[in-house]
């Protein structure tokens, strides 16, 4: 606990991003790492090996980007380094630990952005507000590259704006808002002029001590994709690391846009 209060108040961070609670994650994400190393090799074998071996899909290779690139664990990183000749990585926020481990790959470029371009606009007026993003949009990209982001892109704007918005917002208001977040997203990689890699969960299962199913959610997805070229389960959080009683695991699918 120490540590990761340490880290938190030493880290440079926009004030969006300690306002929705990305900087908080960041860190307990590292933390939960180091817990579920193990459970979670699987799915990021899996990452990276799809990425690899789509990378191909570009016409040329100039220019990456990387869209939800956190701590570079699903990221194929050493190879798109020697595969592109520039790399830029997107998140709200990259940690100096992961800034410092890959420092020695010179053609990479962490920058720090929203990437729904939502929440200045949001953590000011307190209230929904819904756009298709544009950032990067304006530059030549040869592949992007959007990982494990799609349906969580709302998560800290919605429990943002259920504690802050003025007036208070319904269940219903806020459900519609979550949705046309991932759907934004959707419309927004898919507006470049490349081939876009997806991947994204697109259903979480609760699983009970006997491996009986408990129960099944289905993330913000309301629109029509594609046919998964792969799919997998992740072991997100296996008993007891959210609750003594369940696991939790995803399905994750990937997709190739744009191609």
């Amino acid at each position: 606990m120490l540590r990761e209060l340490f880290t938190y108040l030493k880290t440079k961070a926009s004030k969006e991003a300690k306002a929705f609670g990305h900087l908080y994650e960041s860190i307990a994400i590292q933390e939960r790492e180091k817990r579920c190393k193990s459970f979670w090799l699987p799915h990021r074998t899996k990452c990276k090996n799809f990425i690899s071996s789509h990378l191909k899909l570009a016409k040329a290779f100039d220019r990456v980007l990387i869209l939800g690139s956190g701590p570079l664990h699903e990221i194929p990183i050493d190879i798109l380094s020697t595969t592109f000749r520039d790399v830029d990585l997107i998140d709200i926020v990259h940690l100096s630990e992961t800034k410092n481990k890959y420092s020695h790959l010179k053609n990479i470029h962490f920058i720090e952005a929203d990437i729904t371009e939502l929440e200045k606009k949001i953590l000011h007026e307190k209230k929904i507000i819904n756009q298709v993003p544009t950032f990067f949009q304006n530059q030549k990209y040869d592949l992007i590259i959007s990982a494990n982001l799609l349906t969580q892109l709302s998560y800290h704007l919605r429990n943002f704006l259920e504690k802050k918005a003025v007036p208070k917002l319904t269940d219903v208001e806020l459900e519609k808002f979550c949705y046309q977040v991932s759907y934004d997203h959707y419309q927004y990689i898919t507006g470049f002029q490349c081939p876009v890699i997806l991947i994204t969960d697109i259903e979480t299962e609760f699983i009970g001590i006997h491996d009986e199913l408990i129960d099944k959610q289905m993330p913000y997805l309301n629109f029509p994709l594609p046919a998964p070229k792969d799919s997998w389960l992740w072991n997100l959080a296996p008993r007891p690391e959210v609750s003594k009683d369940y696991s939790v695991r995803m399905k994750v699918a990937a997709f190739i846009l744009n191609y």
